[in-house]
């Protein structure tokens, strides 16, 4: 009987085309499917949580496979750290039990968006910088609306088809510091680009382009038109996962 491990990942996404195999392209995916097999010689397909776009971070992404290594998990957290390149860690190995699965089995996942409040040298990939004053209490206010189960289907990308658009937002919570504005939202699943969008139709509510009310009216709309621009990828961050 295959083993299965779960795994936990930090990666830098400025230099990758996202999480997912493509061809001919720099992928989380590829790198650590190619590291896999230089330590097992399996060709082992991973599952992650949830797949995030090119230029998009992680602080702890989880991922499971099935292997018939007997290796220990320490020794695969050490082997593929030796193999991979320094813009992808593997933070820990763990065995979990018969039929886990990364993605099926996650019940809530947290991203964090990060506004900076002045253009960056150091800090640049991490964070977006707007070039415009906005009220955060605004915004902060507005994003009320987005907690509880809703259609979400305004904030996700253009073209995409899901059967059902519906998720739950449990939490909504912003950091301010000195020099950035960190959004940090918990939900049960996100739909293509939606944080992002969700970021930059805030701006426009923070910028006095959209009222409070018009904003929390999107929901209803079911119209990706009616909403704002789509927030540059390396502003987001997939922060935790929780099973």
């Amino acid at each position: 009987m295959p083993r299965v491990l779960k795994i936990l990942i930090e990666y830098d996404g400025t230099q990758f085309a996202g999480w997912q195999v493509q061809p001919g392209q720099r992928t989380i995916q590829g790198e650590i499917e190619s590291a896999l097999f230089k330590l097992t010689g399996e060709s082992i397909r991973i599952v992650a949580s949830g797949r995030t776009d090119a230029g998009v971070h992680a602080t702890a992404q989880a991922a499971s496979f099935n292997t018939e290594s007997l290796l220990e998990t320490d020794v695969f957290v050490r082997g593929l750290n030796g193999s991979l390149p320094f813009d992808i860690r593997i933070l820990s190995a763990e065995e979990m039990y018969e039929g886990f699965n990364a993605r099926f089995d996650a019940v809530r996942r947290i991203y964090r968006y990060t506004l900076s409040k002045r253009s960056q040298a150091i800090g640049r990939h991490y964070a977006w910088y707007p070039r415009c004053n906005y009220d955060l209490s605004l915004m902060k206010e507005a994003a009320k609306s987005l907690i509880g189960e809703h259609d979400f289907q305004t904030f996700a990308k253009s073209g995409d088809v899901n059967d059902d658009y519906h998720s739950i937002v449990y939490r909504i919570d912003w950091q301010e510091t000195d020099s950035s504005v960190i959004f940090e939202i918990e939900a049960i699943r996100y739909f293509h680009n939606m944080i992002r969008i969700i970021i930059g139709t805030l701006i426009d509510v923070g910028r006095g382009r959209m009222s409070v009310e018009e904003f929390t009216a999107l929901l209803d709309s079911k119209d990706r038109r009616k909403a704002g621009i789509t927030a540059p990828a390396h502003g987001l961050n997939l922060y935790k996962i929780i099973y």
